[in-house]
């Protein structure tokens, strides 16, 4: 089954909105949004969140959170962090490290919602492992080209999401976040 495919199983939740797989940074993988909202931005804020909500959890000696959700007046928006390593800042050799985000508009599909969530993150999460070190795919990180790239592409992504959290846009975002 292809990626897609396993992320439009959650389109089958009365009252779905919209879906996102997002690195541990917040960058969207892979969307669905059926509905005019804008998904990359609130990925982006809603992966702070949950970032925020995992910092906090381990402060207060829980331990790692992996579910967040906001009631709000207009949706549920469901954020779940599939974490096979250890290092909470992104993924490891051989293990997944995704986000999904999950918005709907029926609060009565929060109890189907919260657990089909789970399975399709854990059905996503084989495409997303990060190779083994000394793998055939693994890439090598020691040559400088890779280090300025990837410090290019950080650059790029911080401008990018600045642009996306302007003040205005992420009212009217929130404000038209659903009909």
């Amino acid at each position: 089954m292809k990626l897609q495919e396993k992320l439009s199983r959650l389109t089958e939740i009365d009252g779905f909105a919209g879906a996102a797989v997002l690195t541990p940074d917040g960058r969207v993988l892979l969307k669905c949004e059926p509905t005019d909202i804008n998904i990359e931005l609130i990925s982006a804020l809603a992966n702070n969140v949950l970032r925020t909500a995992e910092k906090a959890s381990r402060d207060m000696g829980f331990g790692r959170s992996h579910f967040i959700f906001m009631h709000t007046d207009k949706a549920l928006i469901l954020n779940r962090c599939l974490n096979e390593g250890k290092n909470p800042l992104g993924p490891e050799p051989g293990k997944c490290h995704i986000h999904l985000l999950l918005i709907i508009d029926n609060p009565d599909s929060f109890g189907i919602a919260k657990i089909e969530i789970g399975h399709v993150i854990q059905a996503l999460a084989e495409h997303f492992r990060s190779p083994e070190v000394g793998s055939a795919t693994s890439s090598h990180h020691n040559d400088d080209t890779h280090d300025t790239t990837e410090s290019e592409s950080t650059k790029k992504s911080k401008k990018e999401l600045h642009e996306l959290l302007d003040e205005k846009k992420v009212g009217n975002a929130f404000d038209n976040l659903l009909p």
